[in-house]
């Protein structure tokens, strides 16, 4: 069963939310994050540095980690990615709860860019896409239907955003 996660806001509310130019790292859950209709994974991760880029920001680190909550998710980066998530103004990780907390590990607060939440449990199938079944305690979500919620209905449901930036 997969976490499933929302973006909290669109992308100019992530857009207002950096400094013009700013040096930004991409870090992207190529597991549950990335079955959460395209939010992480290789997909998620190029579509929102492409727009940043457009945008004038410095994407000078990407990379999609293979299960970003894994204990040592970060290891992938090695020393020259861990230099660059030094020299980011924002890290920005396309994850779910638990993976922002491994990031958190290793970032100061004050440049992580939170922009998921993690609504709950579900399937995923390339029929259906991503069905959340199990809703988080704190979402107030009630998943009323035997099939589960499509992710876009969950975010309507919370007032989120389902999918990529």
């Amino acid at each position: 069963m997969a976490t499933l996660t929302l973006r909290l806001f669109d992308y100019g509310t992530l857009r207002a939310k950096l400094t013009p130019g700013s040096r930004v790292a991409i870090l992207s859950c190529g597991s549950c994050a990335r079955l959460s209709d395209g939010l992480g994974g290789e997909q998620g991760l190029e579509g929102l540095a492409e727009k940043l880029t457009a945008d004038g920001f410095q994407v000078i680190c990407r990379e999609v980690l293979p299960i970003a909550c894994a204990k040592d998710a970060l290891a992938i980066l090695g020393e020259a990615g861990n230099r660059l998530l030094d020299e980011a103004d924002a890290v920005i990780p396309l994850a779910c709860a638990a993976g922002i907390r491994r990031t958190q590990e290793r970032v100061p607060p004050a440049r992580l860019c939170v922009v998921t939440r993690t609504v709950g449990k579900g399937s995923f199938t390339s029929e259906t896409g991503a069905r959340l079944t199990e809703a988080a305690a704190d979402t107030g979500l009630i998943v009323d239907t035997a099939d589960g919620l499509s992710l876009a209905e969950a975010a309507a449901r919370l007032g989120l955003q389902a999918g990529g930036f």
